[in-house]
This record gives C-alpha cells, structure tokens and sequence, in this order.
C-alpha cells in the first residue's frame, strides 16, 4: 500500500494550529497571536516563522524583514518622519522641540529594530503609564498623535492609528502662579526703569505676551504707536493678530533701554542679542531671585497677572481677549480666575446703583 506523502511546509504549517507540538511548534505557534501581521502570507511571518523553527530570535528577523519591505521598523519610521515636511512644516519650532525628544526616546536599541506595528495600542497604553503626571501623559499622547496619523495617511506603513482609541483624564488645574500686585511692585523696586529685567517685566505684564512673543517683539511690530504682531502660538495652523497701542509703561521701558541699533527685538541678552527660550527662562529666573520673588514667579505668570489687572480694571472679557489673543471665553476664565471678587462686586453695587431707572424697588415689587 502506498503512503502519501505530505510535503514538509504542510507539515509544518499544521504546527501553528496546535496538536502534540514540542518547544520549537510552540514557539510558532505564538506567532499566529503577535500583533505585527497574523497573516500567515506576509513577509513578516513567512520570515519570523522559518527562522523560529530552528530556535531562532524571532525580533530580529521580524525587524529585518519590515526594513526591506514589511510594515518599517520603528527606527526607520520615526527618523523618516522626524525629516517630513510634515514635521518641519506642520508645527511651530517650539512645539517640534518639545515633541523630538520624546519621539526619539523610541530610538532604543531594543525598539528601533522591531516593525511599527508592534507599536499598537496596548503598548502605547502601557508606555503612557510610565509617566510622572496625567500633564506629561497627555504631552506624551499629543507628540505621537501626528506621527501615527502620518504613518497611516500619508505613508501608508500601518492601516490603523493606535492611538485613536486613547482617551486620557483631564485634570483641571490652576496652572502658572498669577503674579500678585505685591509681587508685581517688589520686582518693580528693585529693578527700575533703564534696566532690561524692568523692560522684561512690562513686556510680558501690559502686553500680556507669551515668552516666545515677548523674546521676539521689536521695532518691526510697532507703527504709530500701536504693536501689531502674530502670536507665535498656533502660527502655522490658527494664527491670531494682536494690535493694541502700547502702553505708556512699556513705552516708558523700551525708550529707558534701548536695544542695539541692529537687533530686531527689544530684549536682548548680554551680548546684544536675541534670547532664547531657555535662556531667558535662566536669566529672568536670576532677576526674580535677586528681587526676593518666591520660585513660582515665572514669566507665563505675568501674562496670566496682566489679564487679571485688566479683570480688576473692570474690562469685559472681549476687551482682554483683544490684548491676549484668545478666541475663547473659557480661556480668559481661567486666566482671570485670581480676580479680585471683593472689588468686583463694588463694582457691581455701584453700577446697579447708578442704573436707577432701570431698577424695580422692592417696596414696588412687592405690591405686583
């Protein structure tokens, strides 16, 4: 009687589904469930599944694999995106500097080899819990988001964003310290009119500018006493102009300290020249310090101060959102949420007051 003779990649591919396996079938067998391609057809499995019959490491063939064609491998991914147009061009300068670190921390050698799609969701999941605070989680999420996007719109490597599914907490907080008057007075003492920590200070006070802004205003933005600038937040996607009249204090300040003939900015470092974010950060830290302020005096406290001097001023939240350039009233809440509520609700009663004709007495009401 003649056996029929069943070829041997029959036989081995009978393995993956179970049935009297030894270590080797096993470790096949494991394959069937890893999340880089179940495809049995694919490059990847084809390769990860030869390669495990005789005992081998399966990631690095995976990895050698996705680099000549599969699905990419991670390194390769994250250095083609980190040199797209859709990086470089997609966001401002600081945003891509916040988000290239945390990209390339991907870049480990025990990572960089292996297929983007080992890189699914559980795995972020897991990579989210690693960080300190739900703040740094959600920095986390937004630095890798547009990556994703891009590897599945525009290059095509994976055909699902595993970050899609990712919803994480909000916690509401109150954010940056909201410099006090007194705070703001202390630093004014010390530093007066002529030096550049005072010129600091009403830049970033009566314009209520950012850091990045507040660096980079010079006399290219003003003309007929009026500033007129872009906000450097949200530039290339919303960009928001501000045009204001400049206050007399700042006025007073720039023509106290004027900067060199050549620059483009107001503020300018010991050499003359432009700052940089972290260096302005470190030298008006030093200015604060000689002043005595406390360390939760920093310089997005001051934008948060000067939007609530206006608040206090009586302003309508229009008016400060035409100095801060935000588009959205739960913003300038939460900016003016310092304000002063005992003076405000002076302020209240008195106008009430004033609007005699426009008020029922309640001796009148009480007859209707």
């Amino acid at each position: 009687m003649m056996m029929m003779m069943v070829p041997a990649a029959r036989r081995d591919r009978r393995c993956l589904w179970g049935g009297g396996a030894g270590p080797k079938q096993l470790e096949v067998a494991n394959l069937r469930r890893q999340s880089v391609d179940s495809d049995p057809n694919s490059p990847e499995f084809q390769a990860a599944y030869h390669a495990a019959l005789p005992g081998e490491k399966t990631n690095a063939v995976l990895g050698a694999v996705a680099a000549r064609g599969g699905s990419g491998t991670v390194g390769n991914a994250i250095s083609s995106y980190l040199g797209s147009t859709s990086f470089n061009d997609g966001s401002s300068r600081g945003t891509q500097e916040r988000r290239r670190p945390i990209l390339k921390s991907f870049l480990r050698p025990e990572i960089v080899t292996l297929p983007l799609a080992k890189m699914d969701e559980p795995y972020l999941r897991r990579w989210l819990q690693t960080a300190s605070t739900l703040g740094v989680q959600k920095t986390w999420l937004n630095s890798v988001r547009p990556f994703f996007k891009w590897a599945v719109e525009d290059v095509k490597l994976i055909e699902v964003d595993p970050t899609s599914g990712i919803r994480l907490k909000t916690v509401e907080g109150r954010g940056h310290h909201t410099w006090t008057r007194e705070e703001i007075e202390r630093y004014r003492t010390h530093h007066p009119i002529g030096t550049m920590a005072r010129l600091a200070l009403e830049l970033l006070l009566t314009v209520t500018a950012r850091r990045g802004d507040g660096i980079s205003l010079g006399r290219q933005h003003v003309r007929d006493g009026w500033l007129h600038f872009v906000q450097e937040k949200n530039r290339k996607h919303k960009p928001v102009t501000v045009e204001m009249p400049i206050p007399p204090t700042l006025a007073a300040a720039i023509e106290a300290c004027p900067s060199p003939p050549e620059a483009l900015t107001f503020l300018t470092n010991s050499l003359g020249r432009p700052f940089g974010k972290k260096n302005f950060n470190d030298t008006f830290r030093a200015w604060c310090d000689e002043a005595g302020l406390p360390k939760h005096c920093v310089p997005h406290g001051l934008r948060k101060g000067g939007s609530k001097l206006m608040a206090d001023s009586g302003c309508t939240p229009h008016e400060i959102m035409a100095v801060t350039g935000h588009k959205t009233m739960k913003e300038i809440l939460r900016y003016t949420d310092a304000y002063d509520r005992k003076h405000a609700a002076v302020r209240a009663q008195a106008k009430v007051a004033a609007a005699k004709d426009n008020v029922v007495p309640l001796a009148v009401a009480a007859k209707r």
